[in-house]
């Protein structure tokens, strides 16, 4: 089991399943370390007990132990070795939102990115927390996108339709006419590929040093927070909000109807008691 060419053969068939490319390299990684770690023994359910607690995953946290299940579980499944598959450790479900980014320091980070000069910053700001998409997505906003009334996005192995208010169709469609960007993509690196998930973080780190906002609460994700939270806030509609997500489980969505642990205990405060 595992040889080059089994491997080989894996990786064709991640490929053919359309995953991203950064899932397919975790995938296939998984599987080269699953391989070693077997040495040739046959695959047993106490064998992989014991790949799963082995000391090399001890000092890491549980969301990344259980991303190494993942895609263990994956190439066993694809070796016909399902009755093989661990379990994922269990997480305690948050019970409040913390450390999301508020409106009034989207906006500081938003006026700063303008002051300063940094339009596609601004834009790329605006974009993501105006539709709540993921940083992957941002590639899907093209030129000729912009002249439909959805942009529809492949991710995940779903399509969905992400919708586009009138304001951020004006301007994205005036910032692509001030930077001479005819056609395809608009947000894009240096090498002119989309722009990548680190960039965006880097980008958002650096403007939230300058506006003196604490780092932790600004990553590509925080602004997809912002748009769920607030969009939950006006409109109380979790099924609406899920669609918009892209979710296919309303309880990935439910954590956004939670309150923030300050806020409860504000609300518990006013009790009287």
């Amino acid at each position: 089991m595992g040889s080059t060419k089994e491997l080989a053969a894996y990786l064709r068939y991640l490929q053919s399943e359309e995953l991203a490319e950064g899932t397919i390299r975790i995938y296939l990684k998984e599987a080269e370390s699953l391989t070693e770690y077997l040495s040739g023994r046959e695959v047993t359910k106490d064998i992989m007990v014991e790949y799963k607690n082995r000391p090399a995953l001890s000092n890491c946290s549980v969301t990344t132990r259980n991303l190494h299940i993942a895609a263990a579980n994956r190439y066993l499944k694809y070796i016909s070795h399902g009755d093989c598959m661990i379990a994922a450790l269990r997480i305690q479900r948050k019970q409040s939102l913390e450390d999301v980014l508020t409106i009034e320091e989207y906006r500081r980070l938003l006026e700063y990115a303008k002051e300063s000069g940094r339009e596609k910053y601004y834009m790329i700001l605006r974009t993501l927390a105006m539709t709540g998409i993921r940083v992957s997505e941002l590639k899907y906003f093209t030129v000729e996108t912009m002249k439909k009334p959805a942009i529809c996005v492949r991710n995940k192995q779903k399509t969905r339709e992400i919708c586009i208010s009138q304001k951020l169709r004006s301007e994205l469609e005036k910032y692509c006419r001030r930077n001479g960007i005819s056609g395809g993509i608009i947000f894009r690196g240096r090498n002119g590929e989309p722009i990548s998930r680190i960039a965006v973080y880097k980008m958002l780190v650096r403007l939230a040093d300058m506006a003196g906002i604490e780092k932790g609460k600004v990553h590509p994700h925080s602004l997809r927070h912002l748009f769920a939270v607030t969009y939950m806030e006006h409109y109380g509609n979790i099924f609406e909000l899920a669609d918009l997500l892209g979710h296919s489980s309303l309880e990935t969505t439910r954590i956004y109807t939670r309150n923030t642990a300050r806020e409860r205990g504000q609300k518990i405060d006013r009790l009287g008691l």
